[in-house]
């Protein structure tokens, strides 16, 4: 069951967009979106979801504003006629983009594990043609990340479009093919697919909420697109299960029935990609680390700054290469 609080906000912190920070009084912060619960002023008495924190999850030491006490009704204009969020008491409408396409042919879709991943990838590759797919999988905010807002602001990625359940990209769309396909008609032949912020391990072999991405190669591979899946390493992980090529990887390589390309960097062994029915696609790849460093971004990974960790960097530089099509 959720846990909820009342509190009185105290100051507006950051407004970007549909999302307000706040504090509240007695110490605690809250975010506030917009399109979900009308704007928060200083002052207001708001109803907040304090789950996360009483459970101690990684949200970053936010409560969510479920709602405004004194606000008694409110609208917003409206943009589409298709809810997402459905059948939840903050269920809202969307605008979805409706495309005619019937492929996804000239599409070349970099499959990715972690949210982090996409900010490494996107400053790795600097390409002017980039998408990003978010899924609902995890968050379904896309305006909670920090790091979207940040690579959209130095025009890193052009598009964003959230699929499914999600909401909040600058296109929205009801499935991930479709997703795609808006992507498409908007000029980004480049796109990176990854749930938000929140993804969930349970140290059991499928329990992990990338467990996704299975079904999306399926799925996007039978449409004509080419796909890639940025393989999850590290040699700082200090969990035996993501040391090396994180368990992850494996199975959701051993989950995907349809062979797809496997980027990895030309100094590390490929031979046990052969043994999951995929294609190996030794790379160069994009130093990650020095791309990082000159687009002045923070990208961290399992709370590790990303290029503390040179594995993760050089398989993440592999899969922005293939992306990049650098070495065809």
């Amino acid at each position: 069951m959720p846990n909820f609080q009342t509190f009185r906000v105290s100051e507006i912190l950051e407004v970007r967009g549909d999302l307000q920070r706040m504090q509240l009084e007695g110490g605690a912060r809250a975010y506030a979106l917009v399109a979900v619960v009308g704007l928060v002023e200083v002052g207001d008495l708001v109803v907040v979801n304090t789950t996360a924190i009483d459970l101690d999850l990684g949200t970053g030491g936010w409560h969510v504003v479920h709602s405004v006490v004194d606000r008694t009704e409110w609208t917003t204009a409206g943009r589409g006629h298709v809810l997402k969020a459905r059948y939840l008491s903050e269920q809202l409408e969307v605008d979805p983009h409706v495309s005619t396409r019937t492929d996804l042919v000239g599409a070349r879709v970099l499959l990715c594990v972690l949210h982090s991943h996409i900010g490494a990838v996107s400053v790795g590759l600097n390409s002017a043609n980039l998408g990003y797919l978010m899924t609902d999988q995890t968050s379904l905010p896309l305006g909670l990340s920090d790091l979207v807002a940040t690579l959209k602001a130095k025009n890193l990625v052009r598009h964003t479009v959230t699929a499914g359940q999600a909401f909040g990209g600058d296109l929205e769309a009801v499935s991930v093919a479709s997703a795609a396909a808006a992507l498409l008609d908007n000029g980004c032949t480049q796109i990176v697919l990854a749930s938000g912020p929140g993804h969930v391990g349970t140290s059991s072999p499928l329990g992990f909420s990338a467990m996704e991405l299975a079904g999306h190669a399926s799925v996007l591979s039978a449409l004509g697109a080419q796909v890639g899946l940025c393989v999850r390493a590290s040699d700082r992980d200090e969990r035996l299960r993501h040391q090396g090529i994180s368990h992850h990887s494996q199975t959701l390589l051993s989950a995907i029935p349809v062979p797809i390309d496997v980027p990895l960097p030309l100094d590390v062994d490929s031979s046990w990609i052969a043994n999951t029915g995929h294609r190996a696609f030794p790379v160069e790849p994009v130093d990650i680390s020095t791309a990082v460093a000159n687009a002045d971004i923070s990208i961290t990974m399992m709370g590790r700054p990303i290029t503390e960790d040179p594995v993760a960097c050089s398989h993440i530089g592999a899969a922005a290469a293939w992306l990049g099509n650098l070495a065809s």
